[in-house]
């Protein structure tokens, strides 16, 4: 697992790609849709690895139970924690059902709360908590978008170039319609993200423990 600052940048992609798809003049592949396939494989690529990691902090107001997400730039919140517990995540139309049948007035509280769910850039806690405590949010962080200038470094560590490249190489073999080399190319991404994702399940050992709501609070 690599944890050192990127280095390679649009225009080492741009050249690598050219040069492998036989392209190196730019007849064919024109920058401004390697720039978009660059943006389009590190937003997949840190989806599914989980790349970019990060942590928010803030502090819960006692009797208030929906807050808006920090102005981060958030691609998928991961866990969140009250009070240094991680609080399990529901969607909206479960959160809606089990709170509707356990609460329905809504006038629930508890010192910590047993789920949260989002909506329209809201998380609401439930049971509303009544205490004050610390609101940790692990999210991944959205890659930043590049653009034509072969100076813009990439958002991912060098560890997943050969990724990058490989999914923009899917997608102008794709545009060429040449269907045996784009899947080819598929398949090796495919690959590489599942190798590292148990790479990194292995690294750290995870271990999830299973919740479950128990409607007793009357």
């Amino acid at each position: 697992m690599a944890y050192g600052p990127p280095t390679k940048t649009v225009g080492d992609v741009m050249r690598v790609v050219k040069r492998q798809f036989g392209d190196e003049s730019g007849v064919q592949l024109e920058d401004a849709d390697i720039a978009g396939w660059i943006n389009d494989a590190q937003s997949r690529i840190n989806a599914e690895n989980k790349v970019l990691k990060a942590k928010s902090s803030s502090s819960a107001t006692p009797g208030t139970a929906v807050y808006t997400f920090p102005s981060l730039d958030i691609q998928q919140v991961e866990s969140l924690h009250f009070a240094g517990r991680r609080v399990p995540n529901m969607t909206f139309a479960q959160a809606e059902e089990t709170v509707s049948q356990s609460d329905p007035d809504g006038t629930l509280t508890a010192d910590e709360p047993v789920l949260w769910y989002e909506w329209g850039g809201s998380f609401t806690f439930w049971p509303t908590p009544s205490t004050a405590g610390a609101i940790d949010i692990y999210y991944t962080v959205a890659p930043t978008l590049v653009t034509t200038t072969e100076a813009d470094l990439l958002s991912l560590p060098d560890d997943y170039f050969m990724d990058v490249v490989a999914y923009v190489l899917q997608q102008a073999y794709e545009m060429d319609e040449d269907w045996p080399a784009s899947q080819a190319k598929e398949q090796q991404l495919m690959n590489s993200l599942a190798r590292r994702g148990e790479e990194q399940r292995t690294a750290q050992n995870m271990t999830y423990e299973t919740i479950t709501v128990v409607n007793d609070y009357y």
